[in-house]
């Protein structure tokens, strides 16, 4: 059985790694605090269409663009 130890460090490298390979797809990691009411909405969203934070939050800004764009 791993040691807690042993498991934080397989954890970090698998992390690393989805991180590499976000990366090498042309995704960049951003930081942002949103508003209770913004996060209760972001997971409302989340489970309405079984999409990942990052997914729902992709499809929100090109929707901006879109609509921006049409006007």
């Amino acid at each position: 059985m791993a040691t807690l130890n042993q498991r934080r460090k397989t954890d970090r490298e698998r992390q690393k790694r989805w991180r590499e390979q976000q990366k090498k797809d042309g995704k960049k990691q951003i930081s942002a605090m949103i508003s209770l009411k913004a996060q209760i909405i972001l997971n409302r969203e989340k489970r309405r269409t079984n999409s990942t934070t990052s997914e729902v939050i992709e499809q929100a800004i090109l929707k901006i663009a879109e609509t921006q764009k049409q006007n």
